[in-house]
This record gives C-alpha cells, sequence and structure tokens, in this order.
C-alpha cells in the first residue's frame, strides 16, 4: 500500500485518540481489562499509521519517540524478563506453592543444610549408641523452648517480617510518585512551554530520561543499554548522563535548564508576562523536586538495612534453637525427627529468608524485587501518549483554522450572489406590478371611452 493510498483512506477523525467502538448487540462483550487492550492496541497501531504518513514530520519530539518505541519496549522486557515472567501471588494456590526460585531459598540454603545434617546425627546417636536425655531433663527443655525460645523467636520473626515488608512497599510508593510527578511535569511542561518549543521538547527529553537514570543508579549499575531511552535522547547525551556522579540529579539538572531558557525573564520581557512566567517555573520546579525526593527516599533504602545488632540476635537465637530441636524430639519421633527438623527449619528460615530477600528491593536478577524495568517501560510510554496526544490536539486546531479560513473567504462570495439575486427578482416583481397596472387602464379604456375622454380634458 503505498502512502498516498494510506492518506486517502485515513480520514481526519482517525487522528483523534478515542476507544474502540461497541460491539454490537448479543455479540460477546469484552471485559474492562480487554477493553482497555483493544484501545491502546487501537491508538497504538494509528499512531504508527500517522508517523508513517508523515503526519508528524513538524513534531520532532513525537515522531523521534514513536520511531524508538520499539526499540524500548524491546529492551525492557529483555533486561527485566526476572521480574515480569515469575509467578505472581494472584497466579492461585497452586501454582504460587509449587515453585522455589521465589522462595529465595539461597539465602538460608547453608543454615538449613547444617539443621538437617544435625538432626541426622541426633538420630543417628539415638537410635545407633542408644544416647539419650533423660524424661525429667526432655521436659526441662521443653519448658525454657516454651517460655523463652519460642515466644521470643516469635516477635523476633515477626517483627523483622513486618519491618521488611514496609521498607518494600515505602520503595513501591517511591517508585508510584516518581511515576506520577512524571507525568505532571511533562503535563505542565506541554501547557505552559509551547512559546518555545525547542526548550520544551528539550525539558520533556530530559524529565523522561530521569526515571531510567533512577532505576541504573538504585542498582549501582554503569552500563546503560542505548535502546531503553531510544528516541528520547542521543547516544552521546546518554554517554554523559551514565558519567555523571549522580546520573539523576544530572538529569535533573538538564530539565531545569531548559525550563529555565524556555521561561527566561529579561529586561525586556512584559510585567504580565514575567509575573506568568515566574508562576509556571515555580509550578514545574516544585515537580523537579518531587521527583528528586523520591531518588533520596530510596537511596536511604538501600544504604540502610536492619540494624546489625537486631539481625544477629534474630539469627543466633534461630539457628540455637533449630540446632537443639532435633535432640528434644528424637525420643518421640524416632527417625521420623529427620523429617520433621528439616520441615521446621525450612518454615522459620523461610521467614527470615524472606524477609533478607525483601530488604532491599531493587535488584535485577531477584524475582521478588521491584520490577523497575516495567515502570520506566509505563513512564515512557505515558510521556509518549501526552506527547502524541499534544501534536494530535494541535494539528487539530490548524484543520479547524483551515476550515474557519475557508469559510470565511467562501461566505462573502455566497452572500453577494445572494443579494443580486434577491436584487433581480425584486425589479422582476416591480416589473410585473407596472405592467398588470398598464393592463388594467388599457382595458377600462375600451370598455369606457367617454371616461378616457373627460379624464383627458
Amino acid at each position: 500500500m503505498s502512502q498516498k493510498t494510506i492518506e486517502h483512506l485515513i480520514s481526519f477523525s482517525d487522528f483523534q485518540d478515542g476507544g474502540p467502538s461497541p460491539p454490537p448487540r448479543g455479540s460477546w462483550r469484552p471485559s474492562f481489562f480487554s477493553t482497555i487492550d483493544q484501545s491502546i492496541h487501537r491508538e497504538t497501531t494509528m499512531n504508527t499509521v500517522r508517523q508513517f504518513v508523515g503526519l508528524y514530520k513538524n513534531f520532532k519530539l513525537a515522531d523521534d519517540i514513536l520511531k524508538g518505541a520499539p526499540k524500548r519496549k524491546k529492551a525492557f522486557k529483555a533486561s527485566g524478563k526476572k521480574q515480569l515472567n515469575h509467578v505472581r501471588g494472584t497466579d492461585g494456590w497452586f501454582r504460587s506453592m509449587l515453585v522455589l526460585e521465589v522462595r529465595a531459598i539461597d539465602k538460608y540454603f547453608e543454615s538449613w543444610a547444617f539443621v538437617t545434617l544435625n538432626a541426622i546425627l541426633a538420630s543417628v546417636l539415638s537410635k545407633s549408641f542408644q544416647t539419650k536425655m533423660s524424661h525429667e531433663l526432655i521436659q526441662h527443655w521443653d519448658t525454657v523452648y516454651a517460655l523463652i525460645l519460642k515466644t521470643s523467636l516469635a516477635f523476633l520473626l515477626v517483627f523483622r517480617l513486618n519491618r521488611c515488608a514496609m521498607r518494600f512497599w515505602e520503595s513501591r510508593g517511591y517508585w508510584g510518585n516518581l511515576t506520577h510527578c512524571t507525568r505532571n511535569l511533562v503535563s505542565g511542561i506541554l501547557m505552559y512551554g509551547s512559546h518555545s518549543p525547542q526548550h520544551r521538547d528539550q525539558a520533556i527529553r530530559w524529565a523522561s530520561a530521569f526515571c531510567v537514570a533512577s532505576m541504573h543508579f538504585i542498582r549501582s549499575e554503569h552500563d546503560y543499554n542505548y535502546d531503553e531511552l531510544a528516541g528520547f535522547l542521543t547516544e552521546s547525551q546518554i554517554k554523559r548522563m551514565k558519567d555523571a556522579t549522580h546520573a539523576p540529579l544530572f538529569a535533573a539538572s538538564m530539565c531545569r535548564y531548559h525550563l529555565r531558557k524556555a521561561f527566561r525573564i529579561d529586561a525586556f520581557t512584559p510585567p504580565q508576562k514575567a509575573y506568568a512566567y515566574a508562576i509556571q517555573m515555580n509550578e514545574l520546579e516544585k515537580r523537579v523536586a518531587r521527583m528528586v525526593e523520591q531518588v533520596s527516599g530510596m537511596e536511604k533504602i538501600r544504604s540502610t538495612p536492619l540494624p546489625i545488632a537486631y539481625v544477629t540476635h534474630l539469627r543466633t537465637f534461630l539457628f540455637t534453637y533449630l540446632c537443639f530441636l532435633p535432640y528434644v524430639w528424637v525420643d518421640d519421633w524416632g527417625w521420623a525427627t529427620v523429617p520433621m527438623v528439616a520441615f521446621s527449619a525450612f518454615a522459620l528460615f523461610g521467614i527470615e529468608g524472606a524477609s533478607s530477600e525483601v530488604e532491599i528491593p531493587f535488584d535485577r536478577d531477584r524475582p521478588n524485587h521491584l520490577a523497575l524495568d516495567a515502570y520506566c517501560m509505563i513512564m515512557l510510554d505515558s510521556v509518549q501518549g501526552l506527547v502524541v496526544h499534544e501534536a494530535n490536539l494541535e494539528m487539530q486546531s490548524a484543520q479547524d483554522e483551515d476550515d474557519s479560513s475557508e469559510f470565511m473567504q467562501t461566505t462573502p462570495t455566497k452572500l453577494g450572489s445572494q443579494q443580486a439575486w434577491l436584487n433581480q427578482a425584486d425589479q422582476e416583481d416591480a416589473s410585473s406590478q407596472l405592467m398588470t397596472t398598464i393592463t388594467e387602464k388599457m382595458e377600462r379604456s375600451t370598455s369606457h371611452p367617454e371616461s378616457m375622454g373627460e379624464a383627458s380634458c
């Protein structure tokens, strides 16, 4: 299909944003999420067609972002596959239970193996060498286990798991705040910066790159995949940001630089415009500062784990408890002590391992950590939608202005022709009335000649 054919088939109503048409009555009606997917797919397809026919040639930012969209999506899916493809807690009971990788077994496998071997040793000593503890001593140990170790361990484990879960959700909250701060900042720049398109577009590019810079910075990664910012920054710009001491602050400073250029106030700026620029710049600066605050919060979580004194105390009591457990159970359970101790150790060590797993949830290779690649992809897609939608609105406005000017040019001609027609009609009516009057007088003169003579005299 040629470009002219596509331009002929697409009406201007297709350039506007909108959801899918409702299905006919009696047909299968899609669910809420499938409707959203259809709407996104339709809009993505229309954006691709618009970009192909060259409708965005006058909107460089929108054109660049749409061209780089496939590269960005491929790069983020490849780098974030560990979090994107793993089993989730909403996938059902059996699917979520029959997994090993997400249990973070590597965090406590050595301790669990040692406790299990110790249970085997206790069973061998009891059955092969008849080494047993007295009944009274077992009762005393059971009392100590119940009143001291069990209660203390329950409190320590619950507190540690609770604090680590709070850190996990706090980290997720920071990324959520960063998402809506980025969207609000880009929306504000598009709204207030139309008078300076060049600096407006550059400010949007650096504001969008802030999330990718934050992801790599919080993960302590220095190797960037340039495709992650395809359409937003050039390779030289990405290299400058990567080599900076603090990449997110570098992106924020570049965004502020172009905002300052766009809303520049000098001695020749009218007072009313200067006042408006100052208000708009202040609002945008607050949003940039809010984005920097989110990165600082994540830095706090990354650099401040739970105090080592608490972790050491918990692990010491937990390990001691599980090491003495088989010697208390072996007389009652015999060889069954080994699987019972192994299962108990797996349960208790699993709680501590889960706590350790989500304490600093920023690693790329851990399935339980935050899917930062997916969050960045969503943010950049949101920016793409805002920028493309703004371009569509400007095209719509230009089309409306062209239609209005064409109407104003054709209206006087139409009005002139209508007026000439009315004048001609009036003249024809007057002529018709005159002919009617003359005819009536002639008829009266032929029927009453004397009256005409008198009238003439």
